[in-house]
């Protein structure tokens, strides 16, 4: 496979805004706020250099300044960060939720191209032993690959960053997503252009490997899924049997741009895939807006996501109690006229969250609203935080002190919110 252009087709975007002329003035809306997200970030997965954004505190300002924020809380509560810049990633941490944090580790210390966006973000996670693992997006010998790196040493050392995919070299990697099942092994998944033979077709296929302290170097490369939409993040959980579960847009016969679950067999056969929703959403190009997914400990689905379709549009939450084969009736959330997106979603037994974010015009809000009965009613929705400045998208972190919102911007700063 040779060395290709990686990014997204506007001119496939504007010919989808041009053909939704006829669609009502909430849909306009929606499209020009994908169009003005894309003309203020440039290319999609390019780096985006915030280093002289300023802040109200530069104590809780992440290195480099960029709005792309990942953070975990490690076993003994401390809250770790990864943070891109333009040529470097840096990981540091915090001991009192989020008011200040230690010196920043630079994590390669060779200089790459980093590129990353809201829907290509970096990830880590810390396992039960203090075991940090890293992801993040770089070029390499192809324009995007997933690179992975691990500190054994409490954060204050990196391993060299490695890519992920075993054809790194061959073909673009990206969307990677990092996630820590309850037993401490980390799995990644990511989107991979390895398969691809006929461009003009829509889609890519999900690719995954297993981290422990056996393999930390050597990753064996699983195809999981086909079809995805190459511009929407990845949601994932573990069901009660410890296997990882997808939730994704994936393309379905006709250009349909609606999600799916995936899973995994604990007998070793092909993973399952299934369609979840039906919005009919038909769109000659990316959404950029990837769904959200929490599996409570009593076994029952939470999903979140956001769609234009002919069927419904806006912010959604559903549920199963039979994993994932049959969801409640779809709840709408969010105020319309203000541009509701990017939810996140966090359930714990019966206590389930969710947070998203709206545009009044002159400002975002960070709102959320709570349920105490498995997501059967829902508390009135409540803004905790807002920002005139560029935001990210708004991630829910638990801990033993907690759940908390995990949001950064550009004046304000990166802010841990708590929501007990």
């Amino acid at each position: 496979m040779t060395k290709r252009t990686f990014r997204i087709n506007r001119i496939t975007i504007a010919n989808g805004f041009l053909g939704a002329l006829s669609l009502s003035s909430c849909q306009l809306l929606y499209f020009l706020l994908i169009l003005g997200a894309m003309a203020f970030s440039t290319d999609s997965y390019a780096h985006h250099d915030d280093s002289k954004a300023s802040t109200t505190d530069s104590k809780r300002r992440p290195q480099g300044g960029s709005l792309y924020v990942t953070a975990a809380f490690g076993p003994d509560n401390r809250l770790w960060r990864v943070v891109p810049d333009k040529w470097h990633v840096y990981v540091d941490y915090s001991t009192d939720l989020g008011k200040t944090f230690s010196a920043p580790v630079r994590i390669n210390k060779e200089p790459q191209r980093i590129k990353v966006s809201g829907e290509n973000r970096p990830g880590i996670v810390v396992d039960r032993s203090g075991k940090i693992s890293v992801i993040y997006s770089a070029e390499g010998v192809q324009p995007v690959a997933v690179y992975f790196s691990t500190s054994t040493d409490n954060g204050r050392s990196f391993s060299t960053p490695k890519p992920l995919s075993d054809q790194a070299s061959e073909a673009n990697s990206f969307q990677g997503r990092l996630v820590l099942n309850s037993s401490g092994q980390a799995y990644v998944f990511w989107l991979d252009e390895r398969d691809r033979t006929d461009w003009r077709q829509l889609g890519n296929a999900v690719y995954y490997t297993t981290i422990d302290g056996k393999n930390s170097q050597n990753f064996i490369n699983r195809r999981f899924s086909d079809t995805l939409c190459e511009c929407c993040r990845i949601a994932a959980a573990f069901g009660n049997d410890g296997q990882p579960v997808l939730f994704a847009r994936f393309i379905y016969p006709g250009g349909i741009h609606d999600h799916g679950l995936s899973r995994t067999q604990i007998d070793g056969k092909e993973p399952l895939s299934w369609r979840v929703t039906f919005d009919e959403w038909k769109i000659k190009g990316c959404p950029e807006h990837g769904p959200a997914i929490s599996i409570a400990d009593d076994g029952r689905y939470h999903i979140a996501w956001f769609t234009q379709g002919s069927a419904r549009q806006g912010l959604f939450y559903a549920y199963s109690s039979d994993r994932g084969q049959n969801f409640s009736v779809p709840m709408s959330f969010g105020t319309p006229k203000k541009l509701p997106s990017h939810p996140d979603i966090l359930a714990q037994g019966k206590h389930v969250v969710l947070t998203w974010t709206e545009y009044d015009g002159t400002k975002t809000q960070l709102l959320v609203i709570q349920s105490t009965d498995g997501g059967q009613t829902w508390s009135p929705a409540r803004s905790i935080a807002e920002s005139a400045s560029g935001t990210d998208f708004p991630f829910l972190l638990s801990s033993a002190r907690g759940i908390f919102v995990s949001w950064n911007s550009k004046h304000e700063g990166y802010r841990l919110i708590p929501m007990n």
